[in-house]
Parts: structure tokens; sequence; C-alpha cells
């Protein structure tokens, strides 16, 4: 009986084991694209990570083919490609083009990629990039919104092929990510998302794609609630919170979970609540700035109405309105505010001025009065040099730095992460900017006191 009671447990957990890898849904994925794939460890990996946790009893394997800055197009014409699409054995077909988008891929999608997921009963799936720095300089939601448009072409080509389709909207992860920071691209939220490069993806950045795909390429073994983050691993440097926001953010744009509402934004910090009201601003004409530099007014100066409201600024110049945003940072007794997308932050205001760190100054309409053309504070007179260690003294009336075209210089000063002051917003010498009225601040940084190093 005692010999019984030993083997009768042994021969039930050889059985459920059994029955276990008899259960166990087994997937393949191919990969096809280039670095934006295979960076930090490759998309793959954390593809099988993800989703063997997020979906019970799957097992996945993965195939890698492409090379670095490939096109879709060449993918199609590349034999060691050509070679694994006609051998099949994949269930998910994921295709990535070049970031850029350098190359129109939909003749190789119609032609080869979409015949060969159809003929081999795969998922075509496509994975779709982002907009960053680097590649959409500062308009990175109009960057999303062609990658999106280019990757939603790119499925309507698949499906009138015969194939079955899935969009992996990574580009669109990352703009859900830069939405929550004001779309400030130098919040380091944001930017945790990057590589070194501002360009390809971070292993943090991977891991949201990797979500994304997941919860896209497996959306029917998923419930409303979408996946259980606290079952995925985190990857090196991830909160928990970040990790939530990943699954939420994938889920909701695989469809399945419903968009939560916004959450209203917290009352308004000082420089934030200084700030709101109307302002003016004296703009000259380029052509006749040299003319009326020194003037009030005239047929080429015009007045630009700026009206803050919360968070969002309207700019108002000859009958045409412009909309910017403020981003509003409350760190202890510290306020910052930061109007996008010029990227500056306010430095000083007063009962009649606002200025702002790239040497730009407001008037408060109630006293227009007070203002000046095209006025600007210079920042930094002291301490600021040119690229080649050149300070503001070259720049003077009669010195050998002193040239309109020298005076669009950069130098050793910053404004923001990516952005640097340039000649003209610091030195007198280069007659754009005047020295800020006694008592107001000259020096053009961040508050020491926030993190110098974060660019909050």
């Amino acid at each position: 009986n005692d010999e019984n009671d030993i083997m009768v447990p042994a021969m039930l957990a050889a059985l459920l084991a059994c029955a276990s890898t008899l259960l166990a849904e087994k997937q393949t994925v191919l990969f096809v694209g280039n670095s934006f794939s295979f960076v930090n460890g490759g998309i793959w990996t954390q593809y099988k990570s993800v989703a063997e946790a997020c979906v019970p009893g799957l097992q996945v394997s993965t195939t890698f083919k492409g090379a670095g800055a490939e096109t879709l197009s060449q993918a199609s014409r590349d034999p060691a490609i050509l070679t694994a699409l006609n051998g099949g054995g994949y269930d998910i077909l994921v295709l990535q083009d070049q970031s850029e988008l350098a190359e129109d891929g939909s003749g190789a999608v119609q032609n080869v990629f979409a015949p060969q997921a159809r003929r081999h009963g795969a998922l075509l799936s496509l994975y779709q990039t982002w907009a960053t720095p680097d590649a959409d300089g500062r308009n990175l939601s109009q960057g999303t919104a062609v990658r999106k448009e280019y990757y939603d072409s790119l499925a309507r080509v698949a499906q009138r092929s015969g194939a079955k389709v899935a969009i992996a909207r990574a580009g669109e992860a990352f703009q859900e990510v830069l939405k929550s920071v004001s779309l400030d691209y130098e919040h380091p939220e944001f930017l945790s998302l990057l590589a070194d490069d501002y360009d390809h993806p971070s292993i943090l950045g991977l891991n949201l794609v990797a979500w994304v795909m997941v919860l896209s390429f497996n959306a029917k073994s998923f419930s409303a609630s979408g996946c259980d983050p606290t079952k995925v691993p985190a990857v090196p440097g991830q909160s928990d919170e970040q990790k939530s926001g990943f699954a939420r953010i994938a889920c909701e744009l695989a469809g399945i979970c419903r968009k939560l509402p916004v959450t209203p934004s917290p009352p308004l910090c000082g420089a934030a609540a200084g700030l709101q009201g109307e302002w003016v601003r004296k703009r000259t004409e380029p052509e006749c700035q040299d003319q009326l530099r020194n003037s009030s007014s005239g047929p080429c100066t015009h007045t630009e109405k700026w009206v803050v409201l919360g968070t969002q600024v309207t700019q108002i110049f000859k009958g045409i309105q412009k909309q910017y945003r403020l981003r509003v940072g409350q760190y202890g007794n510290v306020c910052t505010v930061k109007l996008l997308p010029t990227f500056a932050y306010v430095r000083r205001i007063t009962e009649s001025k606002v200025l702002f760190n790239d040497c730009m100054v407001w008037t408060r309409t109630s006293q227009a009065h007070l203002a000046k053309p095209d006025e600007c504070w210079c920042m930094s007179a002291q301490t600021w040099t040119d690229n080649g260690g050149n300070p503001c003294s070259s720049y003077e009336l009669g010195q050998r730095s002193r040239s309109k075209l020298s005076c669009e210089n950069t130098g050793s000063v910053h404004v923001t992460r990516f952005r640097v002051l340039r000649a003209w917003e610091a030195c007198p010498g280069c007659e754009r900017c005047t020295e800020p009225p006694r008592g107001m601040p000259a020096e053009s940084r961040l508050l020491a006191s926030v993190d110098d190093a974060a660019w909050v």
C-alpha cells in the first residue's frame, strides 16, 4: 500500500505534465525587418517573453530575417528572406519597413509578402514604427500620422490580396506616451523609449513594441481587461507603473480595452498661474528688420497676441491662429513652465512682462504701450561662447565674428536638451537682443534644484 501511495501521485503528475504538453499552443513567428527590429536583443526576444506570460500554455518560437536599413521593397528581393517565406512553417509573418519610409513597400506586400502569408495560412502583421526627434524634428504628431496612414495603406493592400492582417500600432503607442507628457519629446518619460541616437528603440521602447504586438496578434486570447501586467517580467529600469501603462496602451490600441477617460489636470502652480491671460509681442517682417529695428511702429511691424487659458495657448498673428501648449511641472516648491513647441521655459514673470529663456519677451495686453518690436533680452551674455570658444565680445561691432550670418551661430548654453542659444539671443553686439532691465535675470539655465541632467 505504501508503494501504491507513492506511485499514484507520481503517475498523476506525469499524466498532467503530458496533458499540459499536448494542450500547449505553439506559435511560430517570422520577423522581417531591419535595425528597428534587431537592436537591443531583438523584438522577438521581448515578444516571446510577454506573449508566453500573457497567454497560458503558449509556446513561441521565432526567426528573424533582414539587414540594417533594409526596406520592404529590398527585403522582397533578399534571397535569405525569400527562402524563409517559401519554406513556410510560420503562423505570423511580421513586416517592418524602413523607419523613415524611404521607399514605398506596397508592391512588395502585394506581390510577395501577402501571397506568401495567404499561401501558408499565416497572419500578416505590420510593425508600425514611430516619429523621432532625429527624423521628424519638432512635429512628432505629424510624423506619427504619416506612419499611421502608410501602414494602414499597406494593410489595405494585403487585405485586397487575400491575407489576414493585423497592425502592431507601435508608433501610435509611442505617441500615447508622448501625449502623457504634453507632447514634450524632451521629457525623460518619452526619451526613455529611445536609444542614445534618439531614433532606434531602447530596451524599454522594444518592450512597449512587444506589448503592442502581443495584444494585437493574439487579440482573441484576451478578455476585455487584456493581459495582467503582474504576470509579465519587467525589463531593466522598468517600474510597475510603467509596465501597467504599456499594458493599458497596448490593450486600447488592439481594440480590446475601452479607452480610459482623460484625468483632469491638477491646479496650476505659481508661474503657470501668473502666465494666464493675454499678452502681446510686436513683430517685424524679416525683410524690414534692418530698417525698423529701433522704431516702435511701421508698415512692417505687426502685433502678435498670445492668449493663455490653462495649459492651452493661442497665438494670433495677422488674423491667423496657431495652437501652442504649456507643460507645467512642480517639483517641491519649484514650478517649471515650458512653451511647446517652441521648447522655451518661462524665466521670469513681472507685472508687465514675461521673459523666456530663449530671450523672447511678451508684454501684458493692458500695458501694450511698453512692447518694443522683436523684444528680446540677451541671455547668458557673460558666459555664452560659440562652438569655437569665442565669447560675446567677439560679436561686437568691428570684431571678426560680427556678421549677420555668424550671429546665427549656436554655442555653449542650452535652452533645453535639444536647443542651444544662438549668438543673437545671447550677445548684444548682434543688435537683435538687448541687455535685460536691471533686476532681471541674465542667465539662461534650468533650475539646478529640479535636475539639470533630466531636462524636465
